[in-house]
């Protein structure tokens, strides 16, 4: 009875000692596998700010978004276009509210494999693509979202002017289209995220930049 106990109490040390290995084997496994895509995150988002002009991957917090959908009147079909759509989350929230039909542009592998995750997972009527905005063709967009970076902004108004039709809106978190006057400046209800978004209607700046010609290059 003795050498029977003793014998099973030593196949339970034995067990919870392989038990044991095999939880310390996991967790490293798990460590590295977190270590290899902070590694490949931090690449991928470096390579990608190249073509960004140094806007990086970064989420709009909700009570933006919220503020936005609330402001902006949106209606079944239009068209709205994310330029650098990060996660999908504006899109998403556009498209489940207001049923419009929803388009993203990423160049960040990271955050694409993510916003289409997004989509799938809330199976919602959005379509990302990965492709780099600039070469899209934005003339059938009625709005325009777009969280970028001012190095790239003066260009960004180039292109907008160029492609939207009349009446289209361009909706920029943080920082203003350069000559463009706002036809309003939002602020989301929120203790921390209070920057500035600034919403711009074609006809409007389309005005202003025919009262204020730009000199002819010499």
């Amino acid at each position: 009875m003795t050498l029977a106990f003793h014998a099973l109490c030593i196949r339970h040390i034995i067990g919870l000692d392989i038990l044991m290995d095999e939880i310390i084997f996991i967790s490293l496994g798990l460590l590295v596998v977190l270590a290899a895509l902070k590694m490949a995150f931090a690449l991928l988002t470096g390579l990608s700010s190249f073509k960004t002009g140094g806007a990086m991957f970064t989420t709009t917090h909700r009570s933006k978004i919220k503020k936005i959908l609330e402001v902006i009147p949106m209606h079944p079909g239009q068209v709205v276009y994310d330029l650098g759509c990060g996660d999908g989350r504006f899109l998403i929230a556009a498209a489940k509210r207001y049923k419009v039909k929803a388009i993203g542009f990423e160049i960040n592998p990271w955050a694409y494999l993510l916003s289409r995750f997004r989509v799938g997972l809330c199976q919602a009527n959005v379509s990302i693509h990965f492709q780099d905005f600039w070469k899209a063709d934005l003339s059938e967009a009625d709005i325009v979202f777009c969280y970028l970076f001012p190095d790239v902004m003066e260009r960004l108004r180039e292109k907008l002017s160029k492609e939207l039709k009349a009446g289209a809106k361009v909706i920029s978190c943080n920082f203003e289209m350069p000559g463009w006057k706002p036809e309003k400046i939002i602020i989301a209800s929120h203790p921390t995220h209070t920057d500035p978004i600034f919403i711009y209607t074609n006809l409007l700046w389309r005005a202003q930049e025919d009262s204020n010609p730009r000199p002819a290059d010499s």
